[in-house]
C-alpha cells in the first residue's frame, strides 16, 4: 500500500511497451515485422525499455519488502494491521475497504490472537427469533428494551432495507404481517412499473402474493445472516465450544425453495398462492386471532446442526418464544401486544382442565423431533448439546403486577395458581424442611405457576431418551419473576445481581425439582446476568446518578467492577447452600454493556475490555459457564461495541474484520428513478 497508483500505472505501461507495442515501432521505422513473432528493434532502445521495466519491478519488490518489515508482526493478523486506524493497537469501528473476503478468511483462521480471555459459549441472537434492537441501523441505537410506544427496527436485510421495501417493526410477528401488507399494497396499487430488478414482473397474477413475499424476505435473511461453515470455524479457532440458538415455537417440514417452482410441461414459473403459503410456512397464534408466526424449516436447522458437529461445536436450542408471548418485551415475539401465554393458555389448561395444554404439548413435540434425529439424521443429532425449554419465563412479572412502581393500568400477565393447587405444590416443594431450618422454603405467590410449568418441562425431558443419549437440559429462570415482598430478607441491601434472595428461592425450587445426580450430569440451571441493569453495577458517561461510576473514573470503575464481577461466586455459593456441591450452573446471557441505554453506556474500549475480562475470569473461577449475547449483530449500530462479541474482538485486535453491515439499514433515501427489486 506504500506504492502510489501512478507507479502501478507506469509499470503496466512498461510491460505493455515491451510485450505488445513493439511492432508499431517497427512499422513506424519502415522495418518489416518478422513472421516468427520476434521484434526487430535497435538493441539500445530495446535494452533501455527492458532496463526501465526491470527497475520499476525491483522498486515494487523493495517497497513491498519494506512494508512487511515495518508493519507486520506476530500478534496481530497482517490483514488487520494493514487496516488498523488506532492508537495503541485498538481499532476504529470502520472496517477494511480494500481487502478481499478470501484473504480475510485465511487471516481469521491462521492469525487469531489468543491473549484475550473468552467465554466458551456464544448466542446466535436474532437469527431464528427476531428482536428489534439488533436491526436499528447505523443511527437508531438508543435503548436495549424498547418501550411499547417505540418502533425501532428498520430493516431485515438483504431484501428489506428501509421504508421502500417494508415496514419498521417491533417483533417478528409484527414484521411478518407488515411485510405481507406492504407487498400486497404494492401489487394492489398497480404502479405500472412492470419489469424490475431480477426480471420478474411485479404483478400479483404472475408473482407470489404478499404473504409469499414476506416469507421469502425472512428466509433470505435466515439463509444469508450467518455464514455457517466459515463462522463456526472462526468460533472454533477462538476456542468457543458452544452456541446457544434462540428459536421460536413455530416449525415447518416444508422447504421455502418450493415457493416458486418451474412447470413440468414448459418453462413457466408456478407461484404458491397465499393460502398455501400461510398453511405451510406460518403458524397461527393460539391466543391472538390476528397473529401469525414465520415458521423455521426443520431441514435448514438440521443442516446447521450437522455443521456444528463437523466443527466440534455443541448447540443449545433455546425455545425463546411461545404463542401469545411468555413475557413482555420485544423478544416475546408478539410485542407490543401484552403477554397471553399464561392468562389465555396455561390458566384454562392447568386450572380448569378445559382447554388443550398448548405450551406443554409444543415442548413435548419438540423433544420428540430431537429424539427422531438420533435415528433419521445422526450427524445433526451429534451437533445438539442441549435443550432450553423456555427463555426468561414471565420476565418482569414481579414488576408488572398491577401495583407500583411500574404498571397500575393492567392486571398481571402471570395470574396465581388456584389456592388448593398452590398449597399442594408448596407441600411438594417444601417437603422435609421442618428438620432442616437452614434451607430456604419456597413461598406462595404467582411465581408458582412458572415453577410448575418448568417442573413439568424437566419431567418431560427426564422421561425422554435424550438424557441417556448424552443430551442436557438447560433450565433458564430470571430474578424479575418475583415481586420484592416475597424475597428472603437480606442483611445488606444490594443490587439484583448480588442480592441472594432470588437465588435462594431458585435454589430451593431446583433442589425439590431435580435429583443430585441429575444436577451433576444433564440438568443445568441458567440465570442470565447483565451489569447494564441495576444501579449498583452500572456505569455511564456522566456518572452518578445514571450510573454508579463514570466511564472516565478509572479508580471507582475498577472498584465497582471488582465487586460486581464476583456475581458468579455469589451465584454458586448460594445455590450450593441450597442444593449441595457438584451442581452445574450457567449464565447463558451476558455482555460488556455498562448501561441499557447505549448513549449513556461506557463504549470506550478500555472499559469494554475490563468488563469482558473480569466477568470471564470470575466465572471461570466459580465454574459458571458463560454465553455472550450475541456473537454478531451487524445491523445493531452503536450497540455492537458492547453487545457483539465479534465486533468487540475486532476492536481489541483479536479478529481482523469488524462486525459490519453488508447493506444499509433504514437510513437509505431512494433517489428518483431507483429501480425496485421485483425478484420476490
Amino acid at each position: 500500500f506504500l506504492v502510489p497508483r501512478a507507479y502501478q500505472l507506469q509499470t503496466m505501461a512498461a510491460y505493455q511497451s515491451i510485450s505488445v507495442d513493439h511492432h508499431t515501432d517497427d512499422q513506424e521505422a519502415g522495418r518489416p515485422h518478422s513472421n516468427n513473432g520476434e521484434h526487430r528493434l535497435p538493441f539500445s532502445k530495446n535494452y533501455q525499455r527492458l532496463f526501465r521495466g526491470a527497475f520499476v519491478v525491483l522498486a515494487l519488490v523493495a517497497c513491498d519488502w519494506a512494508r512487511l518489515r515495518l508493519f507486520s508482526g506476530n500478534d496481530t493478523p497482517l490483514v488487520a494491521q494493514e487496516d488498523e486506524m488506532t492508537t495503541g493497537g485498538v481499532k476504529s469501528d470502520s472496517g477494511p475497504s480494500n481487502i478481499s473476503s478470501g484473504s480475510s478468511n485465511v487471516a481469521t483462521q491462521s492469525k487469531i490472537r489468543h491473549d484475550v480471555p473468552l467465554p466458551t459459549g456464544v448466542n446466535l441472537a436474532s437469527w431464528f427469533s427476531l428482536e428489534d434492537w439488533l436491526f436499528v441501523g447505523t443511527n437508531g441505537a438508543v435503548e436495549v428494551a424498547s418501550p411499547d410506544d417505540a418502533t425501532v427496527a428498520a430493516c431485515l436485510p438483504p431484501l428489506h432495507l428501509d421504508s421502500s421495501t417494508g415496514p419498521r417493526w417491533n417483533s417478528e410477528t409484527d414484521l411478518l404481517a407488515g411485510l405481507a401488507a406492504h407487498h400486497q399494497k404494492e401489487m394492489d396499487d398497480g404502479d405500472g412499473r412492470g419489469q424490475t430488478l431480477g426480471g420478474y414482473p411485479n404483478d400479483k397474477k404472475q408473482s407470489l402474493g404478499g404473504w409469499g413475499k414476506a416469507i421469502k424476505t425472512i428466509h433470505a435473511f435466515r439463509s444469508s445472516y450467518f455464514d455457517i461453515d466459515h463462522e463456526l470455524q472462526t468460533m472454533s479457532d477462538l476456542g468457543i465450544k458452544y452456541v446457544r440458538v434462540p428459536v421460536s415455537w413455530c416449525w415447518t417440514d416444508h422447504d421455502p425453495s418450493s415457493l416458486i417452482t418451474k412447470s413440468s410441461t414448459d418453462d413457466s414459473l408456478i407461484y404458491m398462492d397465499d393460502d398455501e403459503v400461510m398453511e405451510k410456512f406460518t403458524c397461527k397464534d393460539n391466543f391472538y386471532d390476528d397473529v401469525r408466526w414465520p415458521a423455521i424449516p426443520r431441514n435448514f436447522m438440521a443442516r446447521f446442526l450437522r455443521a456444528c458437529a463437523k466443527h466440534g461445536i455443541g448447540a443449545t436450542l433455546d425455545i425463546h418464544t411461545y404463542p401469545g408471548g411468555t413475557s413482555i418485551g420485544t423478544f416475546s415475539g408478539v410485542w407490543p401486544r401484552y403477554s397471553r401465554f399464561w392468562t389465555h393458555g396455561d390458566v384454562p389448561a392447568t386450572d380448569n382442565d378445559q382447554q388443550p395444554d398448548v405450551g406443554r404439548k409444543l415442548l413435548k413435540d419438540f423433544i420428540g423431533w430431537l429424539e427422531s434425529l438420533a435415528v433419521n439424521d445422526p450427524m445433526a443429532f451429534k451437533g445438539i448439546r442441549a435443550l432450553s425449554p423456555m427463555n426468561e419465563p414471565a420476565h418482569l412479572a414481579g414488576l408488572y403486577n398491577g401495583e407500583k412502581p411500574i404498571r397500575t393500568d393492567r392486571e398481571t400477565f402471570l395470574p396465581p395458581l388456584p389456592s388448593d393447587m398452590a398449597q399442594t405444590y408448596l407441600s411438594e416443594l417444601n417437603k422435609g424442611l421442618d428438620s432442616q431450618p437452614k434451607l430456604t422454603r419456597v413461598p406462595d405467590g404467582n411465581h408458582l405457576r412458572v415453577f410448575l410449568w418448568l417442573r413439568d418441562a424437566i419431567d418431560a425431558f427426564r422421561q425422554s431418551k435424550l438424557p441417556s443419549l448424552g443430551k442436557e437440559l438447560h433450565v433458564n429462570v430470571h430474578e424479575s419473576l418475583f415481586p420484592s415482598d416475597v424475597l428472603p430478607k437480606q442483611e445488606h441491601k444490594s443490587d439484583y445481581g448480588l442480592n441472594t434472595g432470588s437465588m435462594q428461592l431458585f435454589g430451593a425450587w431446583w433442589r425439590a425439582s431435580t435429583a443430585a445426580e441429575e444436577r451433576s450430569k444433564w440438568a443445568v440451571l441458567d440465570i442470565h446476568h447483565y451489569h447494564a441493569w441495576g444501579p449498583e453495577c452500572s456505569g455511564s458517561v456522566e456518572g452518578f446518578p445514571t450510573g454508579r461510576y463514570a466511564c472516565s473514573d478509572q479508580e471507582t470503575k475498577a472498584q465497582v467492577l471488582g465487586e460486581c464481577a464476583t456475581w458468579p461466586s455469589v451465584y454458586r455459593s448460594t445455590l450450593e447452600k441450597e442444593c449441595g456441591e457438584g451442581l452445574r450452573l450457567a449464565s447463558a446471557e451476558f455482555s460488556a454493556s455498562t448501561h441499557h441505554s447505549v448513549r449513556h453506556a461506557c463504549n470506550d474500549v478500555t472499559t469494554l475490555k475490563m468488563m469482558l475480562e473480569s466477568q470471564v475470569s470470575e466465572a471461570k473461577n466459580a465454574d459458571v459457564e458463560l454465553f455472550w449475547w450475541s456473537y454478531k449483530m451487524p445491523y445493531g449500530g452503536a450497540f455492537r461495541r458492547a453487545w457483539s462479541l465479534k465486533h468487540l474482538l475486532y476492536l481489541l485486535g483479536v479478529l481482523p474484520q469488524p462486525d459490519e453491515e453488508l447493506f444499509h439499514c433504514g437510513d437509505h433515501i431512494p433517489p428518483p428513478g431507483e429501480p425496485k427489486d421485483g425478484s420476490l
